[in-house]
């Protein structure tokens, strides 16, 4: 029986990991190791630790590596030395026949470098997206390269992968596991405004992240989404950005203008299932989260989506790219406000849902694959092919 250790270090993989390895749990066929840590551990980023144990996940791990106080980029990259270091004392305690990583953060490459280290095969979920506005972009190739099987959102994500050099037979197009099961968790929470302690009506749903390679400093694109939060006469869900580089600098500029606001809700984390029920009642969404691509469609919901950070990445047509000038900010919310635009969206399907998405990520990882097989990667030269 294959033993599979699967690693979440923060919210924005956790969507994603949630559902894998609460089915891989289930599959007797299947030995389920968890290390929740990183951010999770955190009162800054809401200790979503609880939320993940609630899930029912049994969390075997609980690495302690990154401090409230991690800002700076010096401090980020002590986080990943020390990353590192636990993982590697992790992972030779555990011994898994797989380490089961997801997404595009930093935190994921000191996973990644460990299990590499250590000659543990890597299977990672999200590879070959294109995200051109921020450095996650980078980091999603370098877990790709280290990885041994992958799974991708979209077909032309596993062809991108197939174009760099991986082997076909290592890449497999699953979806978004996320999406198979958001309706269920709109359903199980029908009043968010009581959920939330927000005043009934409409609310619309906000998330802001540093973004790496923007023109614009970090200070200058939390006063720009400052400005645009300031056009909004709704109640404002506000949500905390993720632990990068300079999210501490911009948190407290958006919890400060949230506490001089009388309809700014702000929270470090909603858990799933309250993001995912927010998702299913705001008017529209606004800043530039991942989920506004993969799991806003779902909905009908619609998105203005700020400057560069998912550049190149698909998206439904529920969402209005804007830059970060106020104006293109206003034309963007009365776009997404206009009843033709919103008739548009509806019942369109979501790219990113393959309804077989869970039996397609587990099957391969319950083959019995050839260890050495697997670590060696032979690299497809498209020069040759």
């Amino acid at each position: 029986m294959p033993k599979v250790h699967f690693v979440t270090l923060s919210r924005s993989d956790y969507a994603t990991t949630r559902p894998i390895a609460l089915a891989a749990q289930k599959d007797c066929e299947i030995e389920v190791v968890v290390s929740a840590g990183g951010s999770h551990l955190l009162a800054r980023f809401g200790k979503t630790i609880e939320a993940v144990k609630a899930d029912g996940l049994s969390v075997d791990y609980q690495p302690a590596f990154l401090r409230d106080e991690d800002n700076s980029e010096a401090d980020i990259a002590a986080a990943y030395a020390r990353a590192v270091a636990e993982f590697v004392e992790i992972f030779t305690k555990d011994q898994p026949d797989f380490v089961f990583i997801v997404g595009d953060r930093w935190e994921m490459i000191a996973v990644a470098t460990a299990a590499s280290m250590l000659g543990l095969p890597i299977a990672h979920h999200s590879g070959g997206d294109i995200t051109q506005g921020s450095a996650d972009n980078q980091t999603r190739y370098v877990l790709t390269t280290l990885s041994h099987l992958h799974f991708t959102a979209l077909e032309e994500h596993s062809e991108r992968l197939r174009k760099m050099g991986e082997e076909s037979w290592r890449v497999t197009a699953t979806g978004e596991p996320v999406l198979l099961s958001l309706q269920d968790f709109a359903d199980k929470m029908p009043d968010i405004h009581a959920a939330l302690d927000i005043p009934q009506g409409d609310f619309v749903l906000a998330t802001f992240h540093p973004t790496s390679y923007d023109d614009l400093s970090f200070e200058a694109q939390v006063e720009h989404f400052i400005a645009a939060l300031d056009e909004i006469e709704e109640t404002i869900v506000l949500t905390a950005p993720n632990p990068d580089p300079g999210s501490n600098a911009v948190f407290e500029k958006l919890h400060a203008f949230a506490g001089a606001k009388d309809n700014i809700y702000m929270f470090e984390a909603l858990g799933t299932e309250r993001y995912f029920a927010a998702m299913d009642k705001a008017k529209y969404m606004i800043g530039n989260s991942s989920s506004g691509l993969w799991e806003a469609p779902s909905f009908a919901l619609p998105v203005i989506n700020m400057g560069s950070r998912q550049g190149g990445r698909v998206r439904g047509n529920n969402v209005v790219d804007c830059g970060f000038a106020l104006e293109e900010i206003k034309a963007a919310m009365d776009k997404v406000q206009d009843p033709a635009f919103i008739a548009s969206i509806q019942g369109k399907e979501n790219p990113y849902i393959q309804e077989n998405a869970l039996e397609l990520i587990l099957g391969p990882l319950k083959v019995g694959h050839d260890k050495a097989k697997l670590l060696s990667k032979t690299f497809v030269d498209p020069l040759k092919v």
